[in-house]
């Protein structure tokens, strides 16, 4: 099914802690991430998730989104002390390009 305005949603979609959101950028800082997930802005990591690897982003780095693929990231900003990733319980999800 195709919109027929793109633009009400947002070109770009993004997923923040398994949350999906929606932006226009084409590109995010890590500021903008935590904004579009309602979280703290400051002293808060966030990480890119690409093919099963994660990369720590500092807050000067900025991510180019592209429309045909979902961009996935997480923070630590809602998670407890001590909180890690357990790669073998996440679901890995793939797109077709």
């Amino acid at each position: 099914m195709k919109c027929e305005n793109s633009t009400a949603i947002g070109r770009h979609i993004i997923d923040i802690d398994g949350c999906l959101r929606a932006t226009n950028q084409p590109s995010v800082s890590t500021e903008d991430i935590l904004a579009l997930g309602g979280l703290p802005t400051q002293n808060s990591d966030v990480w890119l998730e690409i093919y099963g690897e994660s990369w720590l982003l500092s807050p000067l780095d900025r991510v180019y989104l592209h429309a045909d693929t979902v961009a996935f990231f997480r923070t630590r900003a809602s998670a407890p002390a001590g909180f890690a990733f357990n790669r073998a319980q996440r679901t890995t999800i793939a797109l077709a390009a």
